[in-house]
């Protein structure tokens, strides 16, 4: 066996370990997975008893991680610990796409320290024992942030890219509104050509469409209308919709009925980068702003031991990124931009921070690189 497949089953094996070691451990105990039948695991449970699901709405939300558990539940069994296992097999070969990415492009130390991060990471390990869609679409984003940092081989990659961009909008429906941020990313930086690089987006683009087509129909056949994905993308192609004219308004409310405001973006934007909490937060009602209580000393040590060490070095990593104009940095940075802006207007609770923090630590340990990098230099420059 060779040092690069020792290193991945390595980190493979360390990463699935804790997973299951930590469900097995605390995986029973209500003050640490209080709800183990999900409404996922519910859902997924009756598309595995039978394949009426096809022809009848069974869920609102997108069908993802549902069919994929379904698929699971139908093969093993259906058991939570069916969902864990499957959890821990997409949580650590999440860490060898980390490791592959800053190998690749980032330097290997980069890569083998940020997969060992993430295959310790607190918030990663917490929910795989969730029956929930976050670490498949953790999974599904950080291989699709692989496929666009690889440098230009072939145009079928745009195809494989759009398949994982497909099921990755399946799970979670909201990154259909970084499409465009994808599209022009490829129309500019998926090769050195720029004629290439716009035949790459069309090819990209078409393959998305026709990908979607088949669901499209089964939708349009079970709800007698026309309805992308599922009826929980509409909430954030509604907005879109409306303002191209193709959308009717809300309805009014009754007499009597009142809405609440949302939180604006940059109270989400806050929580959505928050590391700590030490006191309670009041709340405000006129806002949306529901009262939070302070979290306990282990999750505040926790996150301060994670992601509170990383946010400094991420920094750094950013603005290195731009000054060298480094192109997986770039790609890497803006994929966590573009996702922390969009978390802001649509709720950023801290469990939406999952699907970046791979490449959170990845960015944080290039940062690190580079000061570590120019400590040598500066060492070599006064010893000379």
């Amino acid at each position: 066996m060779t040092l690069d497949r020792r290193t991945l089953l390595a980190l493979f094996s360390l990463a699935f370990g804790l997973r299951i070691l930590y469900a097995v451990l605390l995986g029973s105990s209500p003050d640490m997975i209080a709800v183990h039948e999900t409404y996922d695991y519910r859902t997924a449970a009756k598309m595995a008893a039978g394949v009426n699901w096809l022809t009848t709405p069974v869920s609102p939300s997108a069908p993802g991680y549902r069919a994929l558990l379904a698929v699971a539940f139908k093969l093993v069994g259906t058991s939570w610990w069916t969902a864990v296992v499957l959890n821990a097999l997409l949580g650590a070969t999440t860490t060898l796409f980390l490791y592959r990415i800053g190998e690749q492009r980032l330097g290997r130390r980069v890569g083998l320290v940020a997969a060992l991060w993430l295959g310790l990471y607190v918030n990663q390990i917490y929910f795989a024992s969730v029956a929930g869609r976050h670490v498949l679409v953790t999974f599904l984003f950080v291989w699709f942030v692989y496929s666009l940092v690889r440098p230009f081989q072939r145009m079928r990659s745009a195809i494989w890219s759009a398949i994982l961009y497909v099921a990755l909008t399946y799970t979670e429906p909201m990154f259909l509104l970084l499409l465009p941020l994808v599209l022009v990313y490829l129309a500019t930086w998926a090769t050195h050509h720029r004629v290439l690089s716009i035949q790459y987006t069309f090819l990209f683009l078409t393959a998305v469409v026709l990908l979607n087509i088949p669901w499209t129909i089964r939708n349009y056949v079970v709800r007698r209308d026309v309805v992308l994905i599922s009826l929980e993308a509409a909430h954030y192609t509604r907005p879109i919709a409306r303002l191209l004219g193709g959308s009717p308004p809300e309805p009014p409310l009754a007499p009597g009925v009142t809405t609440t405001e949302r939180p604006g973006s940059g109270y989400e934007t806050v929580e959505f980068w928050r590391v700590a909490r030490f006191a309670d937060a009041p709340g405000d009602a006129r806002h949306g702003i529901a009262p939070e209580p302070a979290w306990s000393f282990r999750h505040n040590a926790a996150s301060l031991a994670n992601f509170g060490l990383l946010l400094p070095l991420f920094a750094v990593g950013v603005v290195a990124a731009c000054k060298r104009r480094h192109r997986a940095a770039l790609v890497l940075s803006g994929s966590i931009v573009g996702y922390a802006v969009l978390r802001g207007f649509y709720g950023a609770a801290e469990s939406a921070r999952l699907p970046v923090e791979p490449l959170i630590i990845l960015v944080a340990f290039y940062g690190a690189k580079v000061l570590l990098d120019a400590r040598r230099s500066g060492g070599q420059s006064a010893g000379a």
